[in-house]
């Protein structure tokens, strides 16, 4: 075990009290941002990415007109004074999703900030900044409570804007802020059994859709960011029609799904007629959350603890990220 080990390990843990902690502090009142404008933007890079691909989904339960590009892409967008870009980025310093806020203003659009770094330089190009508690004390380590916080500040936007369309949410946020210990032992235990078809110099396939898609996104994230073997996101549709074709022995599947989801002839046949290794992720009933919304969360926490366990297991003494690979983009 290394400081670096530890220490991701550590903000992973750190989600039992940040998540709560989070929701309690959303300033509700920023809601109206959201539900008055006639389109809302999300973007961001790496987990950011998958955090605004959160939004877009817990928006568009609300029935919010939501969308998530790449910051990069922020400039090809029609936007105005109807519009509105939420830019998210944990440690407030992306260059791209900054020049994405910038552009945003000059179009007249309505610019928000979501980050866990309010002194971050982004601060200063957007004109509302949302802040997480996620607890962690840095950035340069695998990013988790961040993660999820940012996750649980979008759901809580969206749990106050008054649709009628999903009734069932503002329940899921209480059992999020209350359940919280149970809901980590529960991710833990599943991220030490998926941790076991981690393998280096496999490929890797994690397979979902809808929000728990998101899930799928933070899951491959963790396990490039290790560097512990090429792990890639597909839609559980589009890998029955192409990404079939590529499979090879030896490689490993996670299918992460809604808990109410027939998955079984699905693992059958990666099982059985492809013969990979494949794991169905999916929520206890036990847990209490009935929202695909609110299952993203345990669903990405076991997914952080999946790619930890494996990392503990495959290279104990890792002391941090690959420097030349760090190194090789100018990215803040």
């Amino acid at each position: 075990m290394t400081e670096f080990l530890d220490a991701c390990y550590e903000a992973i843990t750190k989600q039992k009290a940040a998540i709560g902690d989070t929701i309690d502090n959303v300033d509700t009142s920023a809601a109206s941002i959201v539900s008055g404008s006639e389109i809302v933007v999300l973007t961001g890079c790496g987990d950011s990415l998958a955090v605004a691909e959160y939004g877009k989904w817990a928006f568009l339960s609300q029935g919010i007109n939501a969308l998530v590009v790449s910051p990069p892409e922020v400039e090809r967008l029609s936007l105005d004074d109807a519009s509105a870009l939420i830019a998210v980025s944990a440690s407030g310093r992306s260059l791209t999703t900054i020049d994405a806020l910038r552009k945003a203003g000059e179009m007249g659009a309505s610019s928000i900030l979501l980050t866990d770094n309010p002194e971050g330089s982004a601060a200063e190009h957007a004109e509302t900044v949302w802040v997480t508690k996620s607890h962690v004390t840095s950035h340069d380590i695998s990013p988790s409570s961040p993660t999820t916080t940012a996750m649980a500040y979008l759901l809580t936007i969206a749990n106050s804007i008054e649709s009628g369309y999903d009734e069932d949410l503002a329940d899921d946020v209480k059992v999020l802020k209350s359940d919280a210990e149970q809901i980590l032992v529960w991710a833990e235990e599943e991220g030490k059994k998926m941790a076991q078809i981690i393998n280096p110099g496999s490929r890797l396939y994690l397979i979902s859709e809808g929000p728990n898609y998101v899930a799928a996104q933070i899951g491959m994230c963790k396990v490039n960011e290790y560097s512990l073997t090429f792990a890639s996101t597909i839609l559980t549709e589009e890998f029955r029609h192409h990404y079939v074709l590529a499979v090879e022995e030896g490689d490993s599947a996670i299918v992460v799904s809604d808990s109410n989801r027939n998955m079984v002839p699905y693992m059958k046949a990666l099982n059985d007629v492809l013969g990979i290794q494949a794991y169905h992720l999916k929520v206890d009933d036990e847990l209490d959350l009935s929202t695909s919304l609110s299952q993203v969360f345990p669903n990405s926490i076991a997914l952080q603890m999946a790619a930890y366990y494996a990392v503990l297991h495959h290279h104990p003494d890792k002391k941090g990220w690959k420097k030349s690979n760090v190194s090789a983009f100018e990215i803040y």
